[in-house]
């Protein structure tokens, strides 16, 4: 029987685990559910990682108490019906499995009894005990716990995760995971919100401006279309930091108008939070400034967030815009427009291709990694990579390829809050390859039986192209692989393909 609640006690689940019995603080504990159906093994992690299952279209990665307090030495997989709480912690969520819910206990500090002495550096798992009727509890400590290699927490965040901020403050953070380009513009960082991104492309001749419009740098030609470019930092109202030199442009689309920013350097695509982003306290109420803040990222540095919104309601850019596309079209009507894929090459014990929208990044093959307990499903290790852990699997060993080199190359793939890195031989380049942008074809899919390995099912046979410059491509999704080996039952689709559809051209 628990005990009654008293003014100066604490609130503890308590969970049976084989002849066991652990608590853990009911600040963290979200919830006890029952586990659906049978848990899809986790990648690159030790035996206590179970997997993860879909709760209420939120991926949770369940941990077995019972062979991480090493009480059960079993290596097979649990049964479905198994009972798991969910616990809240750092912004992110995570299961542990139990095998029976006891009660929930009301506990003084002097009734808690210390069974080892913690050190900040290597705090146990279990640091103090206390009794619940008959039974002896030990409670579970959840710093230690986090401490473990192999850990797998869903993380709603990657900026904050040891910022020592109070966990149950943090975990009612909502989760609003945003995109953004890095930009350099002089010695100035600018962030530019993914959706408004279009492509990026070197700038071509640039034509003096025949008007007086600020920020208005002149015209370029583009694929046949006059594009208005723009100096991104006077339309964010900083006119008095210069003027960007640089060779390359970022075309965006405001308003359906498209556009080109001169940029000095294209640092690369990264993820920030809404809540993240600190106010200005001048620039941001400046009448012409269309800034949302300031964002601060461990690794890059601060960047200025362009508003989107406040950067579409210049009426004047926007005129300009408009003014070009209008005029070009009609020079063109009734031609097609075109667009620019953009296809990674790369060998795997064999030639491979796969649409560069899903590569977050190519690295070399690092010398050192932490070995993979599910060798035999083509998982190989962990490493730490910029802040994150990443579940490297050989591609070549799923392809079922006879290999006998070690892997130089990665192409790292995000697939929700994991990121996976796919070992090939090497990464050959990226073709450009310019077509009408109603030409992509797919004449076929792989397999989309659910049984079906889930390297069969990411494989697509495209056509890119008409008439002589046709195009017939083998591609290898490698954006639908990394979601089904974390998760059988995800719902995926092959960016940048699968929105087309299945013909055959003429």
């Amino acid at each position: 029987m628990s005990r009654s609640p008293t003014s100066s006690s604490d609130a503890y689940g308590v969970f049976g685990i084989g002849q066991s019995n652990v608590a853990l603080s009911t600040t963290v504990i979200r919830e006890v559910v029952s586990l659906p159906h049978a848990l899809t093994p986790a990648p690159m992690a030790p035996a206590y990682a179970l997997g993860a299952f879909r709760l209420r279209d939120e991926l949770i990665p369940v941990i077995d108490l019972a062979r991480l307090l090493q009480l059960d030495d079993s290596q097979g997989t649990r049964e479905r019906e198994d009972q798991v709480a969910i616990v809240r912690w750092h912004n992110g969520h995570f299961g542990l499995r139990v095998d029976t819910i006891h009660s929930i206990a009301h506990v003084s500090n002097d009734q808690l009894q210390p069974l080892d002495s913690a050190t900040p550096e290597h705090p146990p798992l279990t640091p103090a005990a206390f009794t619940d009727g008959d039974r002896l509890v030990y409670v579970l400590d959840i710093n230690a716990l986090f401490e473990l290699p192999g850990m797998m927490l869903a993380r709603q965040t990657h900026h904050d995760e040891a910022d020592g901020t109070d966990s149950r403050e943090k975990s009612t953070r909502k989760s609003s995971a945003e995109r953004a380009l890095l930009i350099g513009c002089g010695d100035t960082q600018l962030s530019l919100p993914a959706d408004m991104v279009r492509e990026i492309q070197t700038m071509g001749t640039l034509a003096e401006p025949v008007m007086d419009v600020s920020g208005f740098m002149g015209t370029t030609m583009l694929r046949r279309q006059t594009l208005a470019v723009f100096d991104p930092l006077a339309l964010a109202g900083l006119a008095d930091q210069g003027q960007p030199q640089g060779q390359l442009m970022v075309v965006v689309t405001v308003r359906e108008q498209p556009l080109a920013l001169c940029v000095d350097q294209v640092i690369r695509m990264m993820t920030y939070h809404r809540e993240d982003v600190m106010t200005l306290a001048n620039t941001h109420d400046h009448h012409g400034a269309a800034l949302s803040g300031m964002i601060h990222h461990p690794e890059l540095g601060e960047s200025l967030l362009v508003d989107a919104a406040r950067f579409a309601g210049n009426t004047d850019v926007l005129t300009l815009a408009a003014m070009y596309a209008s005029r070009e079209g009609q020079k063109t009507t009734g031609e097609v427009p075109y667009h620019r894929f953009a296809y990674v090459h790369f060998d795997a014990a064999g030639q491979f291709v796969t649409p560069l929208e899903q590569i977050s990044e190519v690295i070399a093959m690092p010398g050192k990694f932490t070995t993979s307990s599910h060798a035999d499903e083509g998982w190989t290790g962990t490493i730490a990579h910029r802040g994150r852990s990443v579940s490297l699997v050989d591609l070549r060993a799923l392809l079922g390829a006879p290999h006998n080199i070690p892997a130089t190359d990665v192409l790292l793939v995000a697939s929700g809050d994991y990121l996976v890195g796919f070992m090939i031989d090497n990464a050959r380049h990226i073709e450009y390859i310019d077509a009408p942008a109603d030409s992509l074809m797919v004449r076929w899919r792989g397999e989309q039986e659910r049984e079906t390995p889930p390297i069969e099912q990411c494989k697509r046979l495209i056509v890119i192209g008409t008439g002589a410059q046709k195009r017939i491509m083998s591609v290898l999704c490698l954006e639908t692989l990394a979601a089904l080996l974390i998760d059988r039952d995800a719902e995926c689709h092959c960016s940048g393909i699968d929105t087309v559809t299945l013909g055959f051209p003429g």
